[in-house]
């Protein structure tokens, strides 16, 4: 599983527990019509429990599985349909949202409860629908045991679930998602909406808007991923950067690290060289240290705190004791669990159709092989992901890079994700926001995401980690940012 798929994560642990009341599905105010009344919707929509408080209700439709062949079958999409609370008043413009991963279902307990936590006061005159995307939840969720399980090597496993797929793999596709979420729209008798979405839900979310700008009112982005690098360069030294700043900002971290210093190491060295001297040395005495890498790459999900308890863990390995940072890197009981909360099958299928990989999807197998031999040969900052060489980083399961070397080419009518050459709608309002600790999409790749749209804003929330409106939904700086640009957007 790729490092993208593995941050998006744990994923939530807000609920919200606000009561808002049942009602029809409707379009946008401004002409302040009622859509279900009117007969525009074609959804048949029926009360559902979510686990995510009540008055939740939903539906679903049918499109092709690949729209450019028809035959190859169908995909069902699910949505949960939140209907405003206050029916006095005409309804206001309703918020989409699509979850991250890829691979998590949108209207997952977690992550739907949090989403309603985090908009609160906007779904009094406004619906809120979670679209389950192809592939996870309720959306024919894909399930291929050997991802899902976890026993058998990636790489394998993952050629094994395209043959499980067969022509349908084709249709894992963002563009393809993008086109069922206006699908959606369109079966709800909807004028324009605002979307939103996280991490990888950035990603459709660009995808959305630069086919079907003309049917957004405004967008929101939360940790953006531009889907440009192949070798996430950014993300390792994202991660040591936020190890050794949160520590900085943290007074207690700073005496936990000063407690064994000058016996076990310089009391000069930060919780950067701390960390860096713990993978040298458990590459010297064990071989590997993909575990920790991964936890690193892990952390931004629960920033700073989850920063602080590395640094903890490696202070005490550095001093003598090895068993707290033997409880954080303890991998657990392999298999990612249910594949309607999160489905690994789903998460490679598009991450090895859309992503950017390290050689020509086109060519053969062994010919794969060469081109990525020769992007590390070739790889111009050779201490970028220090103390791992630049092989040790492209070939770790962390970085995930080698997993779809046998994945299907792409067809001539499969279309990236960003078409090149096309430009974002100019008048669309959009914001973004970023935690400055997000190690699994970052503060640089922010910065990317927002230069492609004429009309954006971005918030960098001090010492927050990825998606902090969805993992922190009562506390984070984001929250309310987002509020106020919907309310007047």
């Amino acid at each position: 599983m790729g490092t993208r798929t593995l941050r998006s994560a744990l994923l939530m642990a807000a609920v919200c527990g606000a009561a808002l009341g049942l009602g029809a599905c409707g379009s946008e105010p401004d002409g302040s019509s009622d859509a279900a009344a009117e007969g525009t919707s074609t959804a048949e929509l029926h009360p559902c429990d979510l686990d995510a408080g009540p008055g939740w209700r939903c539906g679903k439709i049918t499109v092709p599985a690949v729209r450019s062949d028809p035959d190859i079958g169908e995909e069902t999409i699910r949505f949960s349909l939140l209907p405003r609370s206050d029916r006095e008043r005409p309804r206001l413009r309703p918020i989409f949202f699509v979850e991250g991963g890829p691979g998590y279902a949108s209207a997952g307990f977690d992550s739907a409860g949090s989403t309603r936590a985090a908009f609160g006061p906007l779904l009094k005159r406004r619906d809120l629908i979670a679209i389950d995307q192809r592939g996870t939840g309720g959306s024919g969720v894909v399930d291929c045991p050997g991802l899902q399980r976890d026993r058998i090597n990636e790489q394998i496993a993952t050629a094994e679930c395209a043959n499980q797929l067969g022509d349908r793999y084709q249709g894992f596709t963002t563009a393809e998602s993008a086109a069922d979420i206006d699908a959606v729209r369109e079966s709800l008798g909807l004028d324009r909406i605002t979307l939103y979405g996280d991490s990888y839900g950035t990603l459709l979310g660009q995808a959305y808007s630069i086919r079907y700008g003309d049917n957004l009112g405004a967008l929101v982005l939360s940790s953006p991923y531009p889907a440009d690098d192949p070798f996430w360069r950014t993300l390792y030294p994202a991660g040591v950067h936020a190890l050794k700043a949160s520590c900085e900002r943290s007074q207690g971290c700073r005496g936990h690290a000063a407690a064994s210093c000058g016996q076990a190491f310089p009391c000069s060295w930060n919780a950067a060289d701390r960390f860096r001297e713990v993978m040298r040395r458990l590459q010297h005495e064990e071989g590997q240290n993909d575990d920790l890498v991964l936890v690193l790459l892990e952390a931004g999900s629960f920033s700073p705190g989850s920063y602080l308890e590395i640094n903890r863990a490696v202070t005490d390995y550095l001093g003598g004791d090895e068993a707290p940072l033997t409880e954080l890197i303890d991998p657990g009981a392999p298999g990612g669990g249910d594949p309607a909360y999160f489905s690994y099958g789903m998460a490679q299928a598009f991450e090895c159709n859309d992503y950017p990989m390290p050689w020509d999807r086109s060519a053969g197998f062994n010919e794969r092989v060469a081109q990525l031999n020769d992007e590390i040969r070739d790889f111009p900052d050779r201490d970028l992901f220090d103390p791992l060489s630049v092989r040790q980083w492209m070939m770790m399961p962390a970085s995930g890079l080698v997993d779809c070397l046998a994945w299907p080419p792409p067809t001539d009518e499969m279309e990236p994700p960003l078409p090149e050459g096309d430009e974002q709608p100019a008048d669309l309002p959009v914001l973004i926001v970023e935690g400055e600790f997000d190690d699994i999409t970052s503060v640089k790749e922010a910065h990317q995401v927002a230069a492609t749209f004429p009309d954006s804003k971005l918030f960098i929330v001090p010492q927050g980690g990825h998606a902090p409106d969805l993992y922190h939904p009562y506390t984070s700086a984001s929250v309310p940012r987002i509020r106020d640009f919907i309310a007047s957007n």
